[in-house]
């Protein structure tokens, strides 16, 4: 009997023990555990600090290639000249530029070098080049370092557009800017204008890609005047030479 009576107290622990231990278990699985804290990533750059950052890597750039194009209007130059596209090279001894414009109903194709205080630039009829002084150079005002770090200096109310406009790694910041700071861009402005720009600059490296700038500039624009400037081949080893 006291046998019996052992092993019915023996089974009876074993459950309660067995009853304890499954307690613990199903308690212990329903328990929540603490998520892995995630690791967050920096805010994103507001649109002003993109511009500034942007700013700061042209600066350090020994020359880049640059292209100014019109999808409305031109751009007006001393002797009745009115461009309509130029491009060139600019690099830290100077700047090589070779532009299209129409003087009345003609085409004219110039090009011109400046290297330190000397400028070269070639006849619009007969091509031939010719040295001349700085100030009767229609492109004496074009200096390109000033004008993008006039653009990017000066750029107000910069924001991301509204519409996701960036691609290929790049970021696109809207804004306004006073026609002054572009006068690297045309020479004479319209001083109470202040067009529109749309920057496109390389998410990666921070360069300024691509300038779009809408509305009067000069006295002479008309409202729907759109300038486009594409900047390219950064840092690319080369010094000018005088052409002649």
């Amino acid at each position: 009997m006291a046998q019996s009576q052992n092993r019915s107290n023996f089974s009876k622990s074993f459950v309660v023990l067995a009853a304890l231990m499954l307690l613990i278990s199903l308690s212990s699985g329903c328990t929540k555990s603490e998520p892995t804290p995630v690791p967050t990533t920096s805010q994103q750059l507001t649109a002003d600090e993109i511009v500034d950052r942007s700013k700061s890597s042209m600066a350090n750039l020994g020359s880049f290639s640059f292209q100014l194009t019109h999808e409305s209007g031109h751009t007006t130059l001393s002797g009745a000249l009115q461009l309509t596209r130029a491009g060139g090279f600019v690099a830290t001894n100077g700047l090589d530029i070779e532009a299209e414009a129409n003087i009345g109903r003609a085409f004219v194709r110039v090009e011109a070098v400046v290297i330190g205080e000397q400028t070269w630039m070639t006849n619009p009829i007969t091509g031939v080049w010719s040295e001349i002084a700085p100030e009767d150079s229609p492109f004496a005002f074009l200096d390109p370092v000033n004008l993008v770090s006039d653009i990017l200096g000066d750029t107000q109310q910069a924001a991301y557009p509204s519409e996701d406009q960036s691609s290929n790694g790049d970021t696109q910041i809207s804004g306004k800017i006073p026609a002054q700071s572009l006068a690297a861009l045309v020479g004479s402005v319209d001083t109470d204008a202040v067009p529109s720009v749309l920057l496109t600059i390389d998410s990666s490296s921070n360069l300024l890609k691509k300038i779009v700038i809408s509305g009067v500039v000069q006295a002479e624009d008309e409202p729907e005047t759109i300038r486009v400037i594409t900047l390219f081949k950064f840092d690319e080893p080369s010094t000018l030479e005088p052409p002649i």
